[in-house]
């Protein structure tokens, strides 16, 4: 018999945003309202009456069932509590195939009652239930001045390529070198991990260090870090946006939202199947060019009537009924729907806590 769910734990698979933290703060140090779509979430639960709180932050017993945000570490102990507790157990798959490729297992799916994913290849409606990277969605765009014609805000990492999956930070940094070989003037790189890193003099004590630093690449367009992507953003006409890996049906993140809200024209690449969730007409498809020179010679020549239909068209899409799935109250309300409506169903009993 289903049991009432009255109180949720929640863990996230980065565990730096535990302890509380992912509840009580929008923001973390790569992206503007990252955690937003958590924090309405408990919000929309605690207004059905169910408690939430971070499973470190819940003692044993307290908790009616558990939502993990990707596959969670099984060595971890708070994990391996909730696992032995008998509750009913959900996972959100946020992060990538490159990050965590279990997100995308289904062998590794059957402790779950239910799994909200935004990846359509697995979505059916009934145990894989379809979420987007969610956001705050403003009503108009920023009307700033053009000063230049191209950026790129993104960190600068090379996470070891897993599962199959085809990366696309090298052909990000194609894009950058492909720039500032031919037209550094027209373009500017922000982000983490760009700059040549401080030497300290524990590393100049250390050969193998200090050889790694001196032999660094260095970006001669790079301009620092910012502190919030959008007023940056603004101020370019377009922005090499580039998710972290191609071809995951649905995978599409806040990359290409930044651009939107800061009233700037994306080019991107990423999703195969962008198109089914984003209208065409509001972004430049890096696909539709062989080469960086021809993408230069569309940038650099298209009319500012041409351009400002890209701006339209981003302005129509956001005030759409189709960009409302990509909203934090979209978000909280399948997941909390899901939850509440289900009880305490629970998933398959789990077979193997680890990968062969």
């Amino acid at each position: 018999m289903d049991r009432p769910i009255r109180s949720l734990a929640l863990w996230n698979y980065h565990e730096s945003l535990n302890r509380g933290f992912m509840l009580n703060n929008r923001n973390v140090t790569i992206g503007d309202d990252l955690l937003l779509p958590i924090v309405e979430l408990a919000k929309a639960l605690e207004a059905n009456g169910v408690r939430t709180a971070t499973l470190d932050m819940m003692p044993d017993g307290e908790f009616d069932a558990c939502l993990f945000i990707d596959m969670p570490d099984m060595t971890n102990a708070q994990v391996k509590r909730a696992f032995a507790s008998g509750k009913p157990l959900y996972l959100l798959a946020l992060e990538s195939p490159l990050v965590r490729p279990e997100n995308g297992d289904p062998a590794l799916h059957a402790p779950f009652a239910r799994v909200f994913t935004y990846n359509d290849a697995l979505v059916d409606g009934e145990k894989y239930v379809k979420v987007n990277y969610s956001f705050e969605i403003p009503q108009s765009l920023p009307k700033v001045a053009k000063e230049k014609l191209c950026v790129t805000i993104a960190g600068n990492k090379k996470p070891k390529v897993k599962g199959g999956c085809k990366e696309l930070y090298s052909e990000r940094i194609r894009a950058i070198r492909w720039f500032e070989e031919h037209h550094p003037e027209d373009f500017d790189l922000y982000g983490v991990g760009w700059g040549r890193p401080q030497l300290k003099l524990s590393r100049v004590l250390n050969p193998f260090k200090l050889v790694k630093i001196l032999n660094a690449p260095t970006y001669a367009t790079y301009r620092g870090t910012v502190e919030r992507k959008r007023p940056v953003l603004s101020r370019y006409k377009f922005s090499i946006c580039y998710e972290n890996v191609a071809d995951v049906p649905g995978y599409i993140t806040e990359k290409i939202f930044d651009c939107f809200f800061a009233g700037t024209v994306p080019v991107y690449l990423g999703a195969g199947n962008v198109t089914d969730h984003v209208p065409a007409d509001c972004f430049i498809d890096k696909r539709d060019f062989p080469d960086y020179p021809s993408l230069y010679r569309f940038l650099a020549e298209l009319s500012g009537e041409r351009y400002y239909d890209y701006l339209a068209a981003i302005e129509r899409f956001l005030q759409s009924d189709k960009a409302q799935a990509f909203t934090c109250r979209n978000f909280a309300r399948v997941i909390s729907g899901e939850i509440l409506n289900q009880g305490g169903r629970e998933g398959e009993p789990l077979m193997s806590r680890t990968r062969e």
